[in-house]
Protein backbone atom coordinates (compact mmCIF):
# COMPACT_ATOMS: atom_id res chain seq x y z
CA UNK A 1 0.00 0.00 0.00
CA UNK A 2 1.66 3.25 -1.15
CA UNK A 3 0.93 6.19 0.98
CA UNK A 4 -1.48 8.00 -1.01
CA UNK A 5 -3.30 4.88 -1.02
CA UNK A 6 -3.37 4.99 2.84
CA UNK A 7 -3.88 9.03 2.96
CA UNK A 8 -6.94 8.59 0.50
CA UNK A 9 -8.60 5.41 2.53
CA UNK A 10 -7.79 7.09 6.07
CA UNK A 11 -7.55 10.83 5.50
CA UNK A 12 -11.12 11.07 3.02
CA UNK A 13 -13.55 9.63 4.91
CA UNK A 14 -12.71 12.12 8.06
CA UNK A 15 -12.74 14.94 5.39
CA UNK A 16 -15.94 14.27 3.99
CA UNK A 17 -17.52 13.43 7.27
CA UNK A 18 -16.23 16.55 8.72
CA UNK A 19 -17.63 18.32 5.27
CA UNK A 20 -21.11 16.37 5.32
CA UNK A 21 -21.81 17.63 9.23
CA UNK A 22 -20.71 21.61 8.64
CA UNK A 23 -22.91 21.29 4.88
CA UNK A 24 -25.73 20.28 7.39
CA UNK A 25 -25.19 22.82 9.95
CA UNK A 26 -25.34 25.81 7.16
CA UNK A 27 -28.18 24.01 5.33
CA UNK A 28 -30.25 24.12 8.53
CA UNK A 29 -29.23 27.74 9.96
CA UNK A 30 -30.51 28.67 6.50
CA UNK A 31 -33.78 27.36 6.81
CA UNK A 32 -34.62 27.73 10.25
CA UNK A 33 -35.80 31.14 11.18
CA UNK A 34 -33.81 32.98 13.77
CA UNK A 35 -35.88 36.27 15.29
CA UNK A 36 -33.65 36.57 18.36
CA UNK A 37 -35.45 38.86 21.15
CA UNK A 38 -34.98 39.28 25.41
CA UNK A 39 -37.57 36.65 26.31
CA UNK A 40 -36.67 33.71 23.93
CA UNK A 41 -32.64 34.52 24.88
CA UNK A 42 -33.35 34.54 28.94
CA UNK A 43 -32.58 31.42 30.75
CA UNK A 44 -36.06 29.51 32.19
CA UNK A 45 -36.60 27.09 35.06
CA UNK A 46 -39.52 25.00 34.14
CA UNK A 47 -41.40 27.74 32.32
CA UNK A 48 -41.06 30.27 34.83
CA UNK A 49 -38.12 33.23 34.66
CA UNK A 50 -35.84 32.28 37.92
CA UNK A 51 -35.37 34.84 40.37
CA UNK A 52 -33.01 34.73 42.97
CA UNK A 53 -30.52 32.08 43.63
CA UNK A 54 -30.71 28.93 42.93
CA UNK A 55 -32.10 25.97 45.31
CA UNK A 56 -29.42 23.79 45.02
CA UNK A 57 -25.86 23.79 44.72
CA UNK A 58 -23.86 21.12 42.14
CA UNK A 59 -21.15 19.64 44.14
CA UNK A 60 -18.09 18.89 42.33
CA UNK A 61 -16.11 16.96 45.12
CA UNK A 62 -15.41 13.97 42.49
CA UNK A 63 -14.36 15.86 39.62
CA UNK A 64 -10.49 14.59 40.68
CA UNK A 65 -11.58 11.30 40.36
CA UNK A 66 -13.57 11.80 37.06
CA UNK A 67 -10.05 13.16 35.84
CA UNK A 68 -8.07 10.19 37.32
CA UNK A 69 -10.66 7.73 35.23
CA UNK A 70 -10.78 9.78 32.28
CA UNK A 71 -7.31 10.73 31.47
CA UNK A 72 -5.09 8.37 33.59
CA UNK A 73 -6.69 4.95 33.07
CA UNK A 74 -6.25 5.47 28.93
CA UNK A 75 -2.50 5.86 29.14
CA UNK A 76 -2.14 2.82 31.71
CA UNK A 77 -3.93 0.56 29.54
CA UNK A 78 -1.50 1.50 26.37
CA UNK A 79 1.61 1.19 29.13
CA UNK A 80 -0.12 -2.58 29.47
CA UNK A 81 -0.24 -3.33 25.99
CA UNK A 82 3.17 -1.66 25.62
CA UNK A 83 4.83 -4.26 28.37
CA UNK A 84 3.89 -7.07 25.91
CA UNK A 85 6.21 -6.47 23.38
CA UNK A 86 8.84 -8.94 23.22
CA UNK A 87 11.54 -6.56 23.87
CA UNK A 88 14.41 -9.19 25.22
CA UNK A 89 14.69 -10.05 21.38
CA UNK A 90 16.31 -6.67 20.42
CA UNK A 91 17.58 -3.82 21.46
CA UNK A 92 15.78 -1.31 19.63
CA UNK A 93 12.08 -2.27 20.61
CA UNK A 94 13.45 -1.90 24.56
CA UNK A 95 14.59 1.54 23.28
CA UNK A 96 11.39 1.91 21.55
CA UNK A 97 9.75 0.90 24.53
CA UNK A 98 11.78 2.82 26.85
CA UNK A 99 10.59 5.98 25.27
CA UNK A 100 6.93 5.35 24.87
CA UNK A 101 7.13 4.41 28.99
CA UNK A 102 9.10 7.71 29.54
CA UNK A 103 6.93 10.09 27.53
CA UNK A 104 3.99 8.34 29.34
CA UNK A 105 5.10 8.97 32.74
CA UNK A 106 5.85 12.44 32.14
CA UNK A 107 2.29 13.22 30.57
CA UNK A 108 1.15 11.30 33.64
CA UNK A 109 2.87 12.95 36.73
CA UNK A 110 1.49 16.74 35.86
CA UNK A 111 -2.56 14.98 35.49
CA UNK A 112 -1.73 13.03 38.67
CA UNK A 113 -0.75 15.94 40.57
CA UNK A 114 -3.26 18.23 39.27
CA UNK A 115 -6.13 15.96 40.32
CA UNK A 116 -4.85 15.47 43.72
CA UNK A 117 -4.81 18.61 44.50
CA UNK A 118 -8.60 18.77 42.89
CA UNK A 119 -9.38 16.09 45.16
CA UNK A 120 -7.62 17.88 48.35
CA UNK A 121 -9.46 21.02 48.27
CA UNK A 122 -11.50 20.89 51.90
CA UNK A 123 -14.03 23.12 50.15
CA UNK A 124 -15.40 20.48 47.46
CA UNK A 125 -16.45 18.02 50.22
CA UNK A 126 -18.44 21.10 52.60
CA UNK A 127 -22.25 21.17 52.10
CA UNK A 128 -23.35 24.06 51.40
CA UNK A 129 -27.01 25.64 52.71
Amino acid sequence: MTLVQASLSFGLPFILVLAGGYGTYKLLSLIVPHNPNPIKNSRFEAGNIPTGEGRLWFPLQYYGYLLVYTTLEPIVIILFLASAVPFYGSSLLFRNLLIVVGSFLVIMYPILYYTIKQVDQILNWELRR
